[in-house]
């Protein structure tokens, strides 16, 4: 059973890892970052309400949780937003790590709020984050130093990618920190389904009412890589806690999912989509990597 759940983890990667795959590939066919995650975001809280209409479950949610569903929805949303729109100007794999590393602020969170224990491996886990963050953002300083003597980069694309990562860092990781609020305040685990079924929506709306008033359209091709996209990232989520129900330690279905993941973007960013990354930007990338392990297994 050790060996099914192990397996599971790596297809979980697997699943995670193509997902940013596919949003590159997306982006190359000129797919709008706002109809894309438009597109994910139904097609997901359709799927989550299936489940939810399949398991004979309402949504009998106290207010208090249909407003954290509905805040952390949107910052899911704008968290997707921002790393689709980022991976036009930067490289997917700085992106897809960024995504991973913004698990570390509701880590901290739950240090505030859940008086949790800042141990010595989560603050060397911290430490190494934060020079990763150091050597990324100076690694895409090189390369727009680069860019601007071959007149490829403008100053202001630069400071659009910036601003793109500061909001995948505070977004992401936040946007999935429900799932514990669910845990802490007793609720069933299958009450995940509703919960994000809303959280679906909220990111739906978020997206869809600016477009309606911008008057954006979503092309088949969008719906069709959203759906993708969908699928890839639920696989992912199933294919984990498959493995944990099979009692495969969290200590080990994290770090492999998790780490897993960014290793498939690492090499598909490099072998698939030639991104270059000069000696700043691999030190971010290798410290940002163990980071991303150390605040897993912490």
């Amino acid at each position: 059973m050790m060996g099914a759940g192990v397996l599971l983890c790596f297809l979980g990667a697997l699943s995670f890892g193509l997902g940013a795959c596919v949003a590159k590939v997306a982006e190359k066919r000129n797919c709008k970052a706002s109809s894309l995650v438009f597109a994910l975001c139904g097609w997901s809280g359709v799927l989550m309400l299936l489940r939810t209409l399949a398991l004979g479950m309402g949504f009998h949610m106290s207010l208090k949780l249909i407003g954290v569903a509905l805040a952390l929805g949107i910052c899911g949303a704008v968290a997707f937003f921002a790393f689709q729109t980022s991976i036009g100007i930067g490289k997917v794999t700085v992106a897809w790590l960024m995504m991973n590393l913004s698990a570390g602020v509701p880590a901290l969170v739950s240090i505030w709020l859940y008086n949790e224990r800042l141990t010595l491996l989560k603050c060397t886990a911290y430490i190494i984050a934060l020079a990763a963050l150091y050597y990324l953002f100076q690694g895409n300083r090189l390369d727009w130093q680069e860019a601007k003597q071959l007149g490829k980069m403008e100053g202001k694309r630069r400071l659009i990618w910036s601003l793109l990562m500061l909001i995948i860092l505070l977004t992401n990781g936040m946007s999935s920190f429900g799932l514990k609020v669910i845990a802490s305040w007793g609720f069933p685990g299958t009450m995940k389904f509703p919960y994000l079924t809303i959280w679906y929506a909220a990111g739906f709306a978020c997206i869809g009412l600016p477009m309606i008033i911008k008057g954006v359209g979503v092309r088949w091709n969008e719906l069709g890589w959203g759906a993708a996209l969908a699928i890839l990232s639920i696989g992912g989520q199933v294919a984990m806690a498959m493995a944990l129900n099979l009692n495969v330690p969290g200590n080990i279905v994290f770090p492999v999912t998790i780490g897993g993941c960014v290793l498939v973007v690492v090499v598909a960013g490099r072998l698939i989509f030639g991104e270059r990354m000069n000696r700043m930007s691999t030190a971010g990338v290798t410290l940002g990597f163990t980071a991303i392990i150390l605040i897993s297994v912490s």
